[in-house]
């Protein structure tokens, strides 16, 4: 990943949590597993990316009935079509409502915008924008510690008007890309738990 980028994601982790220096602060890491939608180029090369596992790391604060804050996600992932291994990293800014489900369960569903940190040889973007929805339901085992339980839809815009050159898997081909205005959703499954300061 690129130092700016890098710098980028701390940034906003620095901003996200001066703003939110005076209310409860919640710090959630996360394991979980995404599963890739598949889109085709213009000369109907399929690009699909393996469902990997991947982590992140979301910093949040109360807001009225919710919270907002930062989601910051990375996927390591191979693709079925082409030889060299890429990444996806969301950096997200998101808001949910929360509902007292039951006395110790909360459950909530929300919205994410921000953009994707794209490293892959099929695209000549590195940022492209990327939006989502999440829901799911967390356990309280104390005021400050609980574990959550969550899915997400994330859609990135991959909008190309120049060609990429490629490398397939038989025998060092190589391919010209050229994606133009498509969509590449992928679901998340999360498993988090939430610190509470």
């Amino acid at each position: 990943m690129k130092t700016r980028h890098l710098l980028l994601i701390f940034a906003g982790m620095l901003m996200a949590s001066h703003t939110v220096a005076a209310n409860t602060i919640y710090v959630t890491p996360y394991i979980g597993y995404t599963f890739s939608s598949s889109i085709k180029d213009d000369n109907g090369v399929n690009i699909e990316p393996e469902n990997d596992p991947h982590y992140a790391i979301s910093i949040e604060t109360d807001l009225d009935k919710g919270r907002v804050g930062l989601f910051v996600s990375h996927q390591p992932t191979d693709y079925e079509t082409f030889s060299n291994s890429g990444s996806f990293t969301y950096v997200h800014f998101q808001s949910s409502l929360r509902f007292d489900t039951f006395e110790r369960f909360d459950t909530f569903v929300g919205a994410s915008i921000g953009t994707t940190i794209i490293d892959a040889d099929w695209s000549d973007q590195d940022l492209v924008f990327s939006g989502g929805f999440l829901g799911g339901v967390e356990y309280k085992f104390t005021p400050h510690f609980s574990l959550l339980l969550e899915g997400r839809w994330l859609a990135n815009l991959m909008e190309s008007d120049t060609t990429t050159v490629c490398n397939l898997p038989e025998g060092n081909q190589t391919c010209n890309i050229k994606v133009n205005s498509e969509w590449l959703t992928q679901f998340q499954t999360n498993l988090g738990f939430t610190y509470a300061f």
